[in-house]
């Protein structure tokens, strides 16, 4: 999500008249929009401070986003910052670079739940990438004892349907043949004239011309079957899920505080692979939330395992101030984390080859999206496979039906079947 509010930003800006410069070319100003959800995301901010320090020494940096809004004056007091801004301030930027132009310097944060937070009409999301993130839907009303974005973002609310139908005719006008549904919890989405994430899609569908439709992460407790029929029959809508399990052994899943049991979500993914063919289901978990034993570990080990998933993405606890895991015990040592999250990523990576093999020999259509050092166009299927090919034609930003012929590590080979 992030990632569109950044480009909605660069579009507004563009619009008036401010000009987009490579990372590495000085600028007057640095914008950056940040991330609180781990202390590592948290570094990342500092690490870019320091870099537009460095790359742009007369020029002034403006922080957005999640961190601005947890540690305001933190960041105020770092060199060379000159104004912080909190999420309901991010659309509103060229507003306060007309003041920085005058000198104005200082913190601009408020309370989340009093503000309006998706673009505003005729602003794009469409950056410098080929797939459009189009954000539906921001806050969330749930209360994860590891989770800092409701604290943030604040509560759950929705985009109007007629301004998400807009900008994706928008996108659609210019070029972008796939756009991705995102929030913070998308799942909740819900408008006066939409009723619900499946509603939403299916008018996307009837009433855009956009080729390819993909939602992001998505709650195992709101996954609807309607959801699940129309991605079974609808070939346009990408076969492809990413439902966080965070964990695999009950009592920290109900330590986490999370709203579905490990026997809820086995059943849930089970029935949607057995429901969309081919379909790619993804997932989050987490290593070291206070109270893991290695037998919860193994626990969740088995589970994943035997499930129909083909990716993970893996996170080891990190303790967010303001948040219910704070005061739990048995906090688990670092060097466990690691060796925990080296585990599971090693399983991924076996989850992801044996997902890949599934389709040697069979095709894919693909979107490509670029050009890799070795020479290779790189793109996505549908389902969530990175496909190189080989090609003496531009690819970039076409659709083609390639045959997979073997997998290299985490993505597909294939040539090209029509060239």
């Amino acid at each position: 999500m992030n990632h569109s509010e950044s480009d909605a930003v660069q579009d507004e800006l563009q619009k008036f008249g401010w000009q987009i410069v490579s990372p590495n070319i000085p600028a007057d100003v640095t914008i950056i929009n940040s991330c609180a959800v781990t202390h590592q995301a948290e570094a990342k901010t500092r690490g870019a401070i320091a870099a537009a320090r460095r790359i742009s020494p007369q020029g002034k940096i403006m922080v957005v986003g999640c961190y601005a809004q947890l540690a305001a004056q933190e960041l105020s007091n770092q060199t060379g910052v000159t104004l912080v801004l909190g999420n309901k301030e991010k659309y509103h930027i060229p507003e306060f670079l007309r003041e920085m132009e005058h000198g104005q310097s200082g913190i601009y944060v408020t309370n989340e739940d009093q503000g309006y937070t998706f673009p505003p009409d005729g602003i794009v999301a469409r950056g410098d990438r080929l797939r459009a993130h189009l954000k539906i839907q921001d806050g969330c009303d749930y209360r994860c004892a590891y989770c800092i974005i409701p604290l943030l973002r604040g509560r759950a609310r929705s985009r109007n349907f007629i301004q998400i139908l807009n900008e994706a005719r928008m996108l659609d006008d210019l070029g972008f043949q796939e756009i991705v549904l995102t929030g913070v919890n998308l799942g909740t989405y819900s408008a006066e004239n939409c009723v619900d994430l499946a509603t939403l899609v299916e008018s996307l569908l009837a009433k855009t011309r956009i080729k390819r439709i993909r939602i992001s992460s998505i709650e195992p407790d709101l996954i609807t079957d309607r959801l699940i029929d129309l991605m079974a029959k609808e070939s346009r809508f990408c076969r492809h899920f990413h439902i966080p399990l965070q964990h695999g052994a009950e009592p920290i899943l109900k330590r986490m505080q999370r709203h579905y049991t490990t026997k809820m979500y086995h059943e849930l993914v089970t029935r949607i692979a057995d429901s969309i063919p081919d379909v790619c289901i993804g997932t989050d978990v987490m290593v070291g939330f206070p109270g893991e034993t290695e037998p919860h570990f193994q626990t969740m080990l088995h589970l994943i395992e035997c499930s129909p998933l083909a990716y993970l993405q893996v996170f080891r606890f990190s303790a967010r101030p303001g948040t219910s895991a704070v005061t739990l015990s048995n906090s688990v040592p670092e060097y466990i984390k690691k060796g925990r999250a080296e585990q599971l990523r090693n399983l991924g990576k076996s989850l992801k080859k044996r997902f890949l093999k599934n389709f040697v020999g069979r095709e894919l259509i693909v979107l490509f999206e670029k050009k890799n050092e070795l020479g290779l166009f790189e793109g996505l299927s549908d389902n969530y496979i990175t496909v190189r090919v080989s090609s003496s034609q531009l690819l970039i930003n076409q659709m083609r039906r390639i045959r997979i012929n073997g997998v290299s590590g985490v993505i597909a080979l294939g040539e090209i079947v029509d060239e």
